[in-house]
């Protein structure tokens, strides 16, 4: 009869050591999605977004693409928000309407001349979507602070390295989301 064989360590797989530090930045966001914006129908798109925040921004660091299946769903739970909103409110979705409309199309511009992916324009989409239930606030400060953001970083990269490269845009427009979700209580 054989002894049986000694346990041994086994590193961690992909997956979980991603989960290790994504469910905690995520858990982290709902957290700042509540505070930001209030118990509110509207909270959902937020909590979608606090959700895939930290995978959206590691794909898009690595792989330099932001997936569809992790964009596009957000439109739905923004859309479920702003429709119960509007119902139990009586004000249609107008502004996010609009934003998520017209910050689309801008960075829908901005792609037809290399400058963006198709990715980052869905991003932005949803971003104002999904700000537009909450504030506009949020909708401006995501696009002017994720460029002055990315700016400053393609800056550096510049002096440091002396050129440039392809910069993952999608991380500075998530940056700039969740900084003008958690100013939102300082603004009253």
């Amino acid at each position: 009869m054989s002894s049986p064989r000694p346990l041994s360590w086994r590193p961690l797989s992909s997956v979980a050591r991603r989960w290790a530090w994504q469910a905690p930045l995520a858990c982290a966001l709902v957290v700042l999605a509540l505070f930001g914006t209030g118990m509110r129908f509207e909270l959902v798109g937020c909590l979608y977004l606090a959700v895939v925040t930290p995978e959206l921004c590691r794909v898009d660091l690595a792989e330099h693409r932001l997936p569809n299946a992790l964009v596009l769903p957000g439109l739905a739970f923004t859309a479920v928000g702003a429709l119960f909103g509007w119902l139990g409110d009586g004000r249609p979705p107008l502004v996010p309407v609009v934003a998520g409309l017209a910050v689309g199309g801008f960075f829908g511009l901005l792609a037809l001349t290399g400058g963006l992916g198709m990715g980052d324009v869905k991003l932005a989409a949803l971003l104002a979507f999904t700000g537009g239930t909450i504030s506009t606030v949020v909708v401006i400060g995501t696009v002017v602070l994720g460029f002055v953001v990315a700016g400053v970083a393609a800056l550096a990269l510049l002096v440091s390295r002396g050129g440039v490269g392809n910069i993952a845009f999608g991380p500075y427009l998530l940056g700039g989301f969740w900084a003008s979700v958690a100013a939102l209580p300082a603004l009253g």
